[in-house]
């Protein structure tokens, strides 16, 4: 038994070893389904309420809150939950796949990083299989100390991809 499950995981791993990784040049787009062949890539940081694509993806953050927790779920001594509300669009013909947990990171001004985390009640998730043309908004949670400043949110458009967006927030 432990020998099949060794033998499958060496095939998984040389399989996606395999599989080629796509770079992804983030850039600012409206909305407005016009698109130009000849657009300048640029290396910039965008705002809450840009739209940023990503591949076939476009990445909007909409908003962010505070959360102290409940009676039953509290943050850590110290520590508050930090809500990013996002909505993802899919732009492309093909369905993607997306992961709160691998397509999302917070930093703050002293370098720490935040994965997202389980925490109190929120809107929507953003994970799963998105469908070509549709769109889905969903809340991510970070739990960070109560004095973190400077905080960006870094999305990596695709799981199987390089690249990053960075988006400066409101704290």
């Amino acid at each position: 038994m432990k020998r099949t499950a060794l033998i499958m995981l060496i095939c998984v791993t040389i399989l996606l070893a395999g599989c080629a990784v796509e770079t992804i040049t983030p850039e600012k787009v409206e909305l407005n389904n016009s698109t130009s062949s000849e657009q300048e890539v640029k290396t910039e940081t965008f705002a809450i309420g840009d739209s940023v694509k990503g591949g076939d993806l476009v990445f909007t953050v909409n908003s962010t809150r505070t959360d102290q927790g409940s009676e039953f779920i509290k943050p850590a001594e110290g520590k508050i939950y930090y809500i990013v509300d996002v909505t993802v669009e899919n732009v492309g013909d093909e369905a993607e796949q997306l992961s709160s947990l691998m397509m999302f990171k917070l930093f703050d001004s002293e370098g720490y990083n935040y994965s997202v985390t389980f925490g109190p009640e929120t809107k929507g998730d953003v994970g799963g299989e998105l469908s070509p043309g549709r769109k889905i908004r969903g809340e991510l949670v970070f739990e960070i100390p109560e004095e973190a400043t400077s905080l960006e949110l870094e999305i990596t458009p695709g799981i199987f991809t390089s690249g990053k967006i960075i988006v400066k927030l409101d704290r």
